[in-house]
Formats: C-alpha cells, sequence, structure tokens
C-alpha cells in the first residue's frame, strides 16, 4: 500500500496547489497498479473514507490534529504500508516516527515556511513552527530522501532547514481544461491582468492592487481580474474601493475549472505578486494556455519564469505597477504577444503530471534499494548532478537500459543530453562505462562534461523512462 499524508484534499475549502498535486500523483501512482490511499483532515459534509479514480481517501481530524490522526492510522496499518509520500505544508507529519525503518519515505516539500509563520500565529506559535520546520524535521526524518518541487526549494532545504536527505527535484505538472488549451486564442480587446491564487496574506494580492492605480495611468484601458476566493477576499474588495479603482478590478470566486480556464485564457498576462512560492503551478497553467506571467525575483517563481521568454521578473525595489504597465505596452505589440505565447506554451509543455508521478515512483524505489543495503549503504549524497552531452554515434543501441531510473534523458537532433543526479564530474568515467562508452570513444567523440544548472535540471525534469526521443 503506498500512502500520501497531506493536510487537506481537494474538497477542503482551503485547498491549494499542494492539494492539485497530491490528487494528481494518486491518480497516477493507482493507474500504475499501486493501492493507494490518501490520509487527510476531515471535510465538513463529505464522508469520512471514500473512493475516487481508483485511489481511497481517510478523513480525520482538523486543522492541526490531522497530524496526530494521521500518525495514529500509520501506526495501525505500519505492516501494510510499502512506501509514503509525506506532503510537508509548514509542519510535517512525523511519519518515519510509526513506520518501520525498512518502508521508504519521501518528504514532499513544496516550499519553506520559515517566514511564513509570523504572518499566520502569535510570537510564541510561529517560533513553534519553524522549530518543527527545521531542527524537528531534522531530528525525525534524518537521512530519508526528499522530493523539492523546485531548485528554490531544494536550495531552501538545505540551507534554511539543514535537511540532510538526498533530494529529488520533481517539478509538478499542470491541469487545464483541453477545450480551452486547444481552442484559438482570442484576448480581450483592452490591455487585461488576471491575478489568480488563494486570497491569502502570503500571496500580496493586495500589492497588485495597490499598484494598479500607476498601471492605469499610463494604460487607461487596463483592467484586473482577480480570480480566487479566501479569507482576504472581504479586505481587497474595499481596498480596490478605496483606492478609487472599484470599476477597473473585478473579483470572481467559486468558478470552476473551466470558467477559470475561460478567464485566464483571455488575459493579456498574469501578475504573482506572492513572497514565494514552491514552484508557481498557476504560472505554468497560464503559460500553458499561452499567458506569459510577471512575478518578483522569489523562491520558486525564479524557475517557473524564464525572464523575457516566457514572462518578466522584477526585483523587490522595483516598482510592480511600473513593471506592469511597461509589459502591457509591450503585449500591444501583436508579433510579441505572439513570441512570448509560443514560448509559454513550449516552455509548460516540458512539466506534466506523469513525469513527476514517474520520478516519485523512481526515488521511492531508489530509496527503498538504500534501506535494504543497510549499513552496507556506504554512498555518499550529494547535491551534484552532472549533464552528459553524448553523441549518438558514441553510444550502444542498448544504452537506455542502463540509465538509472531516477536520472533523465533528452534527445536533441544527433546528441542526448543525459542527466546524471548526485554524480559529479569526478564520476563521469564510471557513468560513462556503465552507458558501454569507452574512455577512448568519449575523446574521439568529443563528450562533453558539465555541472548541472537550475536551468539543466528543469529542463530535463522527465524521468529516464520518460525521455523525449
Amino acid at each position: 500500500m503506498l500512502v500520501i499524508t497531506n493536510w487537506r484534499d481537494l474538497d477542503h475549502p482551503e485547498a491549494g496547489g499542494a492539494e492539485v498535486v497530491c490528487q494528481e500523483l494518486a491518480q497516477r501512482f493507482a493507474r500504475a497498479g499501486e493501492e493507494v490511499v490518501l490520509v487527510c483532515a476531515d471535510v465538513p459534509g463529505a464522508p469520512r473514507e471514500e473512493e475516487r479514480d481508483g485511489y481511497r481517501i481517510v478523513r480525520r481530524g482538523g486543522r492541526f490534529t490531522v497530524y496526530g490522526h494521521a500518525l495514529l492510522w500509520l501506526l495501525r496499518h505500519r505492516d501494510r504500508v510499502d512506501g509514503l509520500v509525506d506532503s510537508q505544508n509548514g509542519i510535517p507529519f512525523f511519519s518515519p516516527a510509526v513506520l518501520p525503518r525498512t518502508t521508504p519515505v519521501l518528504m514532499l516539500l513544496h516550499h519553506v515556511h520559515q517566514d511564513q509563520f509570523a504572518k499566520y500565529f502569535p510570537a510564541p506559535a510561529a517560533a513553534v513552527g519553524r522549530w518543527l520546520e527545521s531542527a524537528g524535521s531534522r531530528a525525525v526524518y534524518g537521512r530519508r530522501g526528499i522530493l523539492a518541487v523546485s531548485p528554490s526549494t531544494r536550495t531552501d532545504a538545505r540551507r534554511r532547514l539543514g535537511l540532510r536527505g538526498e533530494i529529488w527535484v520533481t517539478p509538478p505538472g499542470w491541469s487545464v481544461s483541453e477545450q480551452v488549451r486547444t481552442a484559438t486564442p482570442e484576448r480581450t480587446a483592452h490591455p487585461s491582468v488576471v491575478c489568480l491564487g488563494r486570497l491569502v496574506p502570503h500571496k500580496r494580492t493586495e500589492m497588485v492592487i495597490q499598484a494598479f492605480p500607476t498601471v492605469l495611468s499610463r494604460v487607461p484601458d487596463a483592467r484586473l481580474t482577480i480570480v480566487g476566493r479566501g479569507t482576504e477576499g472581504p479586505r481587497l474588495r474595499q481596498l480596490a474601493a478605496d483606492l478609487g479603482i472599484a470599476d477597473a478590478v473585478s473579483f470572481k470566486e467559486g468558478l470552476d475549472d473551466l470558467q477559470r480556464d475561460q478567464v485566464l485564457s483571455t488575459a493579456w498576462m498574469t501578475v504573482n505578486a506572492s513572497q514565494g512560492e514552491g514552484w508557481g503551478l498557476s504560472v505554468v497553467e497560464a503559460n500553458a494556455l499561452g499567458v506569459p506571467a510577471l512575478a518578483f525575483r522569489r523562491p520558486g517563481l525564479r524557475d517557473s519564469i524564464v525572464d523575457g521568454e516566457t514572462g518578466w521578473l522584477i526585483d523587490d525595489d522595483t516598482d510592480l505597477g511600473e513593471a506592469v504597465a511597461t509589459a502591457l505596452g509591450e503585449l500591444r505589440d501583436e508579433g510579441r504577444a505572439h513570441q512570448v505565447a509560443q514560448h509559454a506554451r513550449r516552455w509548460a509543455s516540458r512539466f506534466t503530471w506523469d513525469a513527476m508521478a514517474q520520478r516519485v515512483l523512481g526515488a521511492l524505489e531508489s530509496e527503498r534499494r538504500a534501506l535494504a543495503l543497510g549499513g552496507r549503504n556506504r554512498r555518499t549524497s550529494s547535491d551534484v548532478s552532472t549533464v552528459l552531452t553524448v553523441p549518438l554515434t558514441a553510444l550502444p543501441e542498448n544504452w537506455k537500459d542502463a540509465v538509472r531510473r531516477a536520472d533523465a534523458w533528452e534527445r536533441s537532433g544527433d546528441t542526448v543530453s543525459l542527466l546524471c543526479r548526485g554524480a559529479d564530474t569526478q564520476n563521469v568515467s564510471r557513468v560513462l562505462e556503465r552507458l558501454g562508452v569507452r574512455d577512448e570513444d568519449a575523446s574521439r567523440h568529443r563528450v562533453s562534461v558539465s555541472v548541472a544548472r537550475t536551468a539543466d535540471l528543469l529542463r530535463l525534469s522527465s524521468p529516464a523512462t520518460q525521455g523525449s526521443a
């Protein structure tokens, strides 16, 4: 039985991107033949247990008590759990404390919450939250593996939380309505901005509204649409009224997926003012519809936006209103707007839920093998990855069979780029030997070797079994 723990499911009124990720993974694990259970908090009016899309949902406890209920459930079923994806949303479930040491556990880390606890809790409670996320997690998870949804999250997991487990970068896919995505795009006649996401403090939607008078001073016919729901909704509506721009700002709550995508697809651009994301799921969903995004150069968003190609990244001290107005001016040029839309769609096509699910299953298998070795597992984990660019003429016919499941590859013309996780440049000869490439052939065919950069981790995000042929 493969278990996913998360504090909410998609039926929860406060569900967001983390819940989308868990649902998409659960569906794909079930299709792969796994018995899948999602353990999460109760939802008013929803059954305590139900079957959905091939997996089972178990609901127990509330906002904070869900953690204790989940641990009790895991303890009762510990002998049946073959693997666990432990989704951490600030406060971890501490599942290794109740599962056998031989059970593979992966912490799914969306983003680091150290700066957010103070926005939601009094100082003492915020301090406890920061400790649970950092020192508490280090103590309980030890060297258990980590799934980071972006390079930014990987960096923060090491630098800010001090987590010690092996890290897999696993960008999420995206989900938009197929009938909207494949329709002929028709953007609004007037310059339009859509702000999409939950209306909660750390999303900083108020900054977009506060910036809009500046936008209107330069682009008088611009319009802003806020799509989402949350506790900040009433305050944001009042803010628009207080600024005298209520006629230029509309709020849309309770839209279904199709309606949301229809609104988004007609926008000239989307703006995300969040103080930081794990990845920026709404940004990539906009890109999938050909809509560019503008955001501050913050964790996650600096990974999901390719500056100048799929949108724009601005520094914290940049005037947001001026930046949005400048981008709208750029998009008045139909040729430039078409070019950006093409880049955005191409970029989004790199990220799929199938690829993420395959990588997670590969990481679970890697953890399972490492645990089976026990004390004989003397491999030192490394965050360094290496990219090998190898001409096809240097590779034997069966080279794909030698690629590890945790690695990724992509073919471009007559060359193959291979991302080797946890391998530094000193291990290159061993990797080439495994692929069947002799040293003399590597030299003669000019195999290139480089340390993987952020762009490589995202460009080669599909697991080896899903590589682009």
